[in-house]
């Protein structure tokens, strides 16, 4: 159910991915509504001649979710969304809608711009003059917020770009020729 929740949270949402789990369960969910809306269409006008008016109204209302989470399905597989039109074409689309649903995910990130934001950052490791810099602004904000007044502000950061500077000579001092294996 909540595969089938997390696709309705994504509406309108072509970008990004979805995964077999995501596919099946939401499809499933809705082949149990179509249902139950077609009993009551049969409850409300008989059986002789029902009206399909609920279960259409559910139809109607997962239309565009379905394709979405088609298009993100095949986005999981590092094929293009567009390739969703060949599940409108007669026949060939149940054929199409069962091996899109059933071809395992792909373990690479496919570069759709819908998922360029999703991919991780790579972590870099800050360097000194980064250490440099945070420490310089960590100050400046003390020194905007009153807590440190300006003087005390250059005072510490003379000690900041300093003491960076000191151990930077001190280990060329102490290794002039390379740091030893």
């Amino acid at each position: 159910m909540t595969a089938y929740l997390d696709a309705m949270r994504r509406y309108a949402t072509f970008s990004g991915r979805s995964t077999r789990k995501e596919f099946w369960y939401y499809h499933l969910v809705l082949l149990g509504l179509v249902i139950g809306g077609l009993i009551i269409d049969v409850a409300i006008a008989g059986p002789r001649e029902p009206q399909p008016l609920i279960s259409a109204l559910v139809i109607m209302g997962h239309y565009v979710p379905s394709l979405a989470v088609i298009v993100r399905r095949l986005h999981d597989l590092e094929k293009s969304g567009w390739l969703v039109l060949t599940c409108l074409i007669p026949l060939i689309g149940i054929v199409a809608f069962i091996v899109i649903g059933s071809t395992p995910s792909e373990d690479g990130t496919p570069d759709f711009p819908g998922n360029r934001d999703q991919r991780p950052a790579p972590q870099l490791r800050p360097s000194g003059s980064d250490q440099q810099i945070q420490r310089i602004e960590k100050l400046a904000a003390l020194r905007s917020s009153g807590a440190i007044t300006a003087e005390e502000f250059e005072t510490m950061k003379a000690a900041v770009i300093g003491s960076d500077q000191f151990s930077e000579e001190r280990r060329t001092a102490a290794y002039p020729m390379g740091k030893p294996s």
